[in-house]
């Protein structure tokens, strides 16, 4: 019998007509991978010209979480949208930035600042 969970890993919401998608669990990690990534997805689905991904809330995430970041960049990417991430705390900068991911993210400090990015491309 399938896993159920009594809140949802993803909260959609709009912040200036830009969806939002606020990651609500503290430890992002392979048990809530499948809903994390039905909920990113279906936020794509009609192919919106940004997402920004709050991850204020996420203290840990692990490979899987990173897989599923880099999926719906490529996702994205391939209808010309862009992605972008907010609230990274330390440590897991510290992991983009190790494994270079830095590199292929939009990174921003607040949703503000994120905002701000895709009001002036």
């Amino acid at each position: 019998m399938g896993c159920r969970y009594l809140f949802s890993v993803v909260d959609l919401t709009q912040t200036e007509g830009v969806p939002v998608a606020r990651i609500t669990t503290a430890q992002l990690h392979m048990y809530f991978i499948p809903e994390l990534k039905e909920r990113l997805f279906a936020a794509v689905a009609k192919e919106p010209e940004n997402l920004i991904v709050d991850l204020t809330q996420v203290e840990y995430l692990d490979s899987s979480a990173m897989g599923v970041l880099f999926q719906l960049q490529k996702k994205m990417q391939s209808y010309g949208s862009s992605l972008y991430l907010i609230g990274i705390n330390p440590t897991i900068a510290l992991v983009f930035k190790l494994t270079k991911s830095d590199q292929h993210f939009e990174i921003c400090t607040t949703i503000q600042e994120a905002i701000k990015k895709i009001s002036t491309r």
